[in-house]
């Protein structure tokens, strides 16, 4: 299917460059608008308990649109926040603001008197503004409303909310992304020429991932009409479109440099590549989606658009590399060779003539050269155990510091020091009473009128046992009031008289409690934590709170608020775990089963991907959480992992795994089935291998780690731990401990029942052509008996 396939692009390659070439075009206006479609919710799960309270807030109390948060000081130390003058100013700065019909009014220390809304030196003070639209509505209005908030001379003020988070969200992804393809794309094109010697050969895995790319960021535009795409696949995907399409280009270009340098005839060597190290992307294509897939179970609009912006890249970055690329092959044939290290000696020396193709393609194609390669294929071969055995305890060893992994829902806290939202944020979390603005929302339901005896005394109870509770420093509801000439708390039994006396008769102040904290017989209570919300301290109380016993007639009780929806996404994230984890295994390991027609080869592969996984988790909890060399990589420690990287990164690198373990292994196999001789195959495809993989492996290891000049953590932690992951998969595990299992498993390695080696042969996939082009057709494979197959799907007994 693939050779003529290859044999079809090269016969109508003006007209398939062409088509492709439009695709991208027509793509190009899109990409360019993208940015603006993403978001940076994304986090909820509408089906979970906090999230249905925040929908529950919205139609009972008047709350669930979005808000903002303007924290006023003076310029000048030494000033009282509760003084008339200053929260005059904030009246000024504010009176323009109030007119605009998108805000439905401010809520401060001016209008309740409560000293929350002032910070714990006295010298600041936040308010916030009610808007009357939903986070994602409040976007396109923040610009304009921002420029209303003017504060007087001699007053600063700065903002933080949804809306402001997502502008700077927005704006530090365009800034990162623009960074490290500045960085990563003059190391890429190094690696490209070192490793192909030609200029025009380098230029190829470039100029596919120039068109891949906008193309597949035009696709998530028009996807983002549709349904929610995070913010995060701006990064992530052209992260992996960069790394993909370079890498599956780099296989096909060296495939089809070393067909011309056999002597097969341009067209010969177009079909050949397609059908070799073509059939290895599109393979490979489909293990990364397959990867990428595992994140569709999650309930998360943010970890699903990852998968699904991700699936879209590596599905354009397969689609170019087998129509553009092939057919740009067929024009240039031989051409493919110029601007050459061996040409640039040729003419340096001073002679003449055409330049041998073997001059120009450096890479090994013998496995008897007595190469660096061949001599480490050689040594794993001789002494397998000795390999295994210490490689073995290196992966686990360097695994073990995520047996301390513990995952928290960031704030604003992971942007970079400077921008608005988050300063702003982090003043709110260190100035101020700690847990003021981001306290835990419980909504406990009655069977009885709220305000009656029994409704207050079972409420009161139910807060005494919620007040024991370590991590909360008070409860708030309408029975908690306090007399304004003591400043004591009214006790309970005289709340319960208060409320006994009719509505006429109560003091100022109580109607307005009531309409905040009570509607019908559903009654709210703010439980205020001393614990940054975000943390695993404050997520780890959730249980607990939910597991608090209530009195008739509360006959339930609802848990929101920040901590809450952190503790339900990491809930969330467990529950749908195991199926992401599971189908990602089967699913690869079938598609690695009908490519190579062995049930060995894919246990084997997920065993490897799983180790070298296990390593990059270990650095990425070491790096990140544990704050260490949080110097040299810029980047302050949140003291956790950000909850959802890790699942990201495993569907990620289980995908990417796959790239090099097919290519690895079809070379193998392809000698395998031409020599029946399982070490010295082995070998081959090691050292046939070994130096594309290398110059892949580099190339995304050079991508990856180019976002470590990200300035936002989230960001920052992908690529490095994705960059660690590719630099252990592809050098010691693809070059040591991949080859070391082959040596120890021998024939078993090709091995399948019966019934599953013919489903394989039916299908067709794991057969591949002849590689010898001076073998008559027809003729038996050295070390395969005439009229038999090759030992795929066979008992190696």
């Amino acid at each position: 299917m693939f050779q003529r396939w290859g044999a079809f692009v090269y016969r109508h390659r003006r007209i398939v460059a062409l088509v492709a070439l439009v695709v991208a075009v027509v793509a190009l206006p899109f990409a360019t608008r993208a940015s603006g479609k993403l978001s940076s919710g994304g986090w909820l799960d509408p089906r979970s308990e906090s999230s249905q309270v925040g929908d529950r807030l919205a139609a009972q109390f008047g709350g669930g649109k979005s808000s903002l948060v303007a924290l006023f000081s003076r310029t000048q130390p030494g000033a009282d926040a509760t003084s008339a003058e200053f929260q005059g100013a904030i009246a000024t700065a504010t009176s323009v603001l109030r007119t605009d019909p998108n805000v439905t009014g401010t809520v401060g220390y001016a209008e309740t008197g409560d000293r929350r809304f002032i910070s714990t030196k006295g010298d600041a003070a936040y308010i916030v503004i009610n808007l009357a639209v939903t986070d994602e509505e409040s976007v396109p209005f923040y610009r304009g409303l921002r420029a209303k908030l003017a504060p007087p001379a001699g007053y600063a003020v700065t903002v933080s909310g949804y809306a402001p988070f997502t502008l700077d969200t927005a704006k530090q992804a365009e800034e990162d992304l623009l960074r490290a393809e500045l960085v990563s794309l003059p190391i890429v094109a190094i690696v490209l020429f070192l490793v192909f010697t030609s200029a025009i050969a380098a230029g190829m895995p470039l100029l596919v991932a120039g068109l891949a790319i906008p193309t597949s960021l035009g696709l998530v535009y028009w996807v983002a009409q549709l349904t929610s795409m995070s913010i995060f696949v701006l990064n992530i995907a052209s992260m992996l479109g960069l790394a993909l399409a370079i890498d599956y280009s780099l296989f096909l270009v060296s495939r089809f440099r070393e067909e011309l340098a056999r002597g097969r005839e341009v067209g010969d060597a177009v079909a050949r590549a397609v059908a070799t190290s073509g059939k290895a992307v599109f393979f490979s294509g489909i293990a990364v989606a397959i990867g990428l897939s595992g994140l569709m179970v999650f309930p998360f609009a943010t970890i699903r658009s990852i998968g699904l912006g991700s699936a879209l890249v590596v599905a354009c970055s397969v689609f170019f590399a087998l129509t553009f690329l092939p057919a740009v092959l067929g024009m240039l044939g031989h051409r493919v060779n110029q601007l050459s290290l061996a040409g640039l000696r040729h003419r340096l020396r001073g002679e003449r003539g055409p330049i041998a193709e073997a001059e120009v393609v450096l890479e090994v194609t013998d496995p008897d050269h007595p190469s660096r390669w061949g001599r480490v294929a050689r040594r794993v071969m001789a002494h397998p155990w000795r390999v295994l055995l210490p490689v073995l305890a290196l992966l686990l060893a360097l695994g073990t510091p995520f047996l301390r992994l513990e995952q928290g829902v960031p704030g604003a806290e992971v942007l970079p020091v400077g921008l608005e939202s988050r300063d702003t944020f982090v003043a709110l979390q260190a100035d101020f009473a700690p847990g003021e603005t981001t306290p835990m929302v419980i909504l406990a339901d009655l069977s009885a009128e709220p305000t009656s005896p029994a409704g207050i005394a079972a409420l009161q109870a139910y807060a005494n046992r919620l007040a024991t509770l370590d991590g909360v420093s008070r409860v708030e509801s309408f029975f908690t009031m306090t007399d304004p000439s003591t400043g004591l708390t009214v006790p309970p039994a005289q709340v319960q008289v208060l409320f006994a006396l009719p509505a006429a008769q109560r003091p100022a102040g109580v109607a307005a409690l009531l309409a905040r904290y009570v509607s019908g017989n559903t009654v709210r209570l703010n439980a205020i934590s001393p614990y940054v919300a975000s943390r695993p301290e404050a997520t780890s109380l959730v249980p607990r709170v939910r597991a608090l016993p209530v009195d008739a007639p509360i006959t339930r009780t609802s848990l929101g608020g920040t901590a809450a929806l952190g503790s339900d996404f990491l809930a969330g994230q467990a529950d749908r775990l195991p199926f992401a984890v599971g189908w990602t295994m089967l699913a690869t390991a079938v598609i690695l089963f009908l490519l190579f027609g062995s049930v060995v080869i894919p246990l084997k592969a997920v065993l490897m991907t799983l180790l070298s996984a296990t390593a990059s988790f270990g650095a990425l909890v070491w790096i990140f959480q544990d704050g260490n060399l949080s110097n040299l990589l810029a980047f302050q420690s949140p003291g956790f992992t950000v909850a959802g990287i890790p699942i990201i990164m495993f569907c990620v690198i289980f995908g990417l795994s796959m790239d090099y373990e097919v290519l690895l292994l079809s070379r193998i196999q392809e000698a395998w089935r031409r020599t029946g001789d399982n070490t010295a195959s082995v070998v081959e495809g090691v050292v046939r291998t070994a130096r594309v993989i290398t110059g892949a492996a580099l190339i995304m290891v050079s991508v990856f780690f180019a976002f470590v000049l990200a300035d936002e953590v989230t960001i920052k932690s992908v690529g490095v731990g994705m960059a660690i992951a590719v630099a252990i998969d592809a050098s010691i595990v693809r070059v040591l401990l991949v080859p070391a299992v082959m040596r120890l498993l021998g024939p078993w390695n090709w091995w399948a029942p019966g019934p599953l080696g013919r489903i394989a042969d039916r299908v067709g996939f794991s057969h591949v052509e002849d590689d010898d082009p001076q073998r008559p057709s027809g003729s038996a494979a050295p070390g395969t008996p005439e009229g038999q197959g090759s030992s795929i799907g066979s008992d190696p007994r």
